[in-house]
């Protein structure tokens, strides 16, 4: 025997089922608003009496429900603000509760905090980075930049088996991403013209090439090549961004060069932002006594790489 469960709005039953109805709700304040529902079942096609009406307990159940539905739109539909400032001039709305936040900073430290917001911080993960915290607001005020001090490197006249060098140094501020690359290269080897040319230096082990550096303190060893160290603000050596590509201040490689189909090589790096890293890169050329008479030169040209 298969039964089915039916629910019916406001039926109307036979007169000995409305009069259970009435005795039932007879007793409770008649509300407009409140739905009467009555529950029966149906045997194949024959219909049988009412086995339960709606209890008392569930009636209040009912009626609970019914405001608790009504109340949850209008709650939600209220404004709902962190905190709030206002004046006749001026209206200011926090996402958080925040204590305090800011930039501090003294001889020996610099920091950035945000204090009272729910889980500040960056959160790095493949393909994007989450930066949480007012603190992080500071990122914005610098922009991506880089910039050469002395864009003419002028070597004067040279003097076979003395090595004569010429400096200028690179600056680069990263506030965002995961740091930076600064590569390199030439258009071609410091040349008259095709024909007389300086050969880029293969180092005092002949192991310097566009990718790998090697010392170059040889006088018998010619040619043309650089170093990049970093820098701190009062020039000194540090290796910061360089120390991966250049041991200290002895080790020299070639440029990558783009005429004999050499891609640009990285010369200095890092994986952190930073603002107004500096790299002195030191110019290097030398010469045989053989080498023709003229006015050498070529381009070289430096590109920095935002990391994301």
């Amino acid at each position: 025997m298969k039964s089915t469960n039916k629910l019916i709005k406001n039926k109307t039953l036979s007169s000995h089922r409305l009069l259970s109805s009435n005795r039932l709700l007879s007793s409770r304040p008649k509300r407009r608003d409140l739905l009467t529902y009555h529950i029966y079942f149906k045997l194949r096609s024959q219909e049988i009496s009412p086995l339960h009406f709606v209890s008392v307990e569930m009636t209040k159940f009912l009626l609970f429900a019914c405001y608790f539905l009504l109340f949850i739109p209008k709650f939600f539909n209220q404004e709902i603000k962190a905190q709030s400032f206002s004046s006749d001039s001026y209206n200011i709305n926090w996402g958080n509760f925040n204590m305090t936040s800011g930039r501090k900073s003294s001889i020996n430290y610099q920091l950035t905090d945000t204090v009272g917001q729910n889980a500040p911080g960056q959160y790095d993960s493949a393909g994007f980075i989450v930066k949480s915290g007012f603190q992080y607001i500071h990122d914005t005020f610098n922009t991506f930049s880089f910039s050469i001090n002395d864009l003419e490197i002028d070597f004067g006249t040279l003097v076979p088996n003395i090595g004569t060098t010429d400096t200028n140094i690179i600056t680069i501020t990263t506030p965002y991403g995961n740091g930076y690359q600064i590569l390199a290269h030439q258009n071609h080897p410091l040349q008259i013209d095709i024909s007389h040319q300086i050969p880029d230096t293969t180092g005092d082990n002949s192991t310097c090439t566009e990718s790998d550096s090697d010392t170059w303190t040889q006088s018998d060893i010619y040619g043309f090549g650089f170093n990049a160290m970093g820098i701190d603000s009062s020039g000194v050596a540090t290796g910061i961004g360089t120390s991966q590509f250049f041991n200290d201040i002895a080790y020299f490689r070639q440029f990558a060069d783009y005429s004999s189909s050499e891609s640009h090589q990285i010369i200095m790096s890092q994986d952190i932002n930073v603002q107004d890293q500096s790299a002195r890169i030191s110019y290097k050329a030398n010469i045989s006594s053989v080498q023709p008479a003229g006015n050498y030169e070529n381009a070289i040209t430096f590109t920095a790489i935002p990391k994301y």
